[in-house]
């Protein structure tokens, strides 16, 4: 048995009080004694808990008046001072087979017995039906084993129902990010996963330079070939935290950029971007794209409208690498008049920069983050494409 399953374990003695206290699903007939007194003659909400050996004896007796009494069976499971659980596991399960508690106890009589697989299968029905960090905790540990998606492959089509919970306690345990790589991406193609959960995933992977990680598990979300410029025509609603635009927008009444996606006639959607005189922060919109070495070429259009700026606005391609460097920028963009123009930027990823670069769009000086821009500019058809180098 591994250590932490053990710590799990041990610290169900000291738990053993409070998960007396609530249950993963209440049978009916604990429903109808204490939510809807349709039996009040049945004892089983009434009195105050009580603790180690009176609370014992207390159970006994009720149980010895009445065998299916599942409320006692399951309280004297967690009784403090009990010589042997495990003696009254039995008809604890018989009575209650889904109470918490029971299933805590079988799961660490499972683990005790060298019975693993049948111990992750208790620990996953917990978390289907309820919260429970510490159980989530041990399947974290479990999960990040070399093994763990062979323990996990079984219960992946109710991933959406537990995965969750063991996400939050893998970052509360601070595990290495891509130890659950494995089960999430797996997860992803047999059961719903919640999106917001593999978003937030996914900027863990990101944040701490895991970067293939991060975008293998952008392509497995997607379930199809996913190109260089991901909404390269900014037609789709974007997806944060992944590998989609990512706009960098303040509140309305301080931003000094309001940027959203706007119709045009006969272009559909498009990325605007108003100016207020404001300062703002850049990049004021970015896209990490995974580009292995070689040249590349960044076409799209543009227009600006009205714009008061001295240098305008450029597309910069910024390498990841251990130094910061931009790799190529556009020329500056400025007003044109409500006249859609091209833009183009080529650009040479070395080996030293990683395999994602950030696509930006940032004010070509950059001074005039502080001082502001007014005006209005609007982006669309972009596309990226692998180039031969110029001569």
């Amino acid at each position: 048995m591994t250590e932490a399953p053990r710590r799990w374990i041990v610290g169900l003695s000291a738990a053993v009080a409070v998960a007396a206290l609530y249950y993963v699903t209440a049978s009916a007939h604990l429903r109808a004694s204490c939510v809807e007194r349709d039996t009040p003659y049945i004892p089983l909400c009434a009195e105050t808990p009580v603790q180690g050996e009176e609370a014992a004896a207390a159970f006994k007796d009720r149980i010895a008046r009445n065998p299916g009494d599942s409320t006692a069976w399951s309280g004297l499971l967690v009784s403090e001072g009990l010589p042997d659980p495990y003696a009254v596991l039995p008809g604890a399960t018989l009575t209650s087979p889904h109470n918490h508690s029971v299933s805590r106890w079988k799961a660490a009589q499972a683990l005790e017995g060298g019975r693993t697989e049948e111990a992750v299968a208790q620990i996953i029905e917990i978390l289907r039906y309820r919260r429970s960090p510490d159980t989530a905790r041990v399947l974290a540990q479990f999960a990040a084993q070399p093994n763990g998606l062979e323990l996990l492959r079984p219960h992946l089509k109710t991933a959406n129902e537990w995965l969750p919970q063991v996400l939050d306690a893998s970052e509360k345990l601070k595990q290495e990010p891509g130890e659950l790589l494995p089960v999430m991406a797996a997860a992803i193609r047999e059961a719903p996963i919640p999106a917001r959960y593999v978003r937030r995933y996914m900027r863990v992977l990101k944040n701490a330079g895991q970067w293939l990680d991060a975008y293998g598990l952008w392509v497995a979300l997607h379930k199809e070939l996913v190109p260089l410029l991901y909404n390269s025509g900014f037609d789709q609603p974007f997806q944060p935290e992944g590998f989609d635009w990512e706009l960098n927008n303040a509140p309305r009444t301080k931003s000094g950029a309001l940027i959203e996606q706007d119709t045009v006639a006969r272009r559909g959607l498009v990325l605007d971007v108003e100016f207020t005189g404001k300062p703002f922060a850049p990049p004021l919109v970015r896209q990490f794209v995974f580009s292995p070495p070689g040249t590349y070429r960044l076409k799209g259009e543009f227009m600006g409208t009205r714009v008061r700026s001295e240098q305008g606005l450029a597309w910069f391609v910024r390498c990841l690498g251990n130094q910061a460097t931009d790799l190529g920028r556009s020329e500056s963009l400025l007003d044109t008049g409500g006249v859609w123009k091209s833009l183009e930027v080529e650009f040479t990823v070395p080996d030293a920069c990683g395999p994602v670069v950030s696509l930006e769009l940032r004010p070509a000086a950059a001074f005039e983050a502080r001082t502001g821009i007014r005006g209005h500019y609007s982006f669309d058809a972009f596309s990226l494409a692998r180039a031969m180098p110029s001569q």
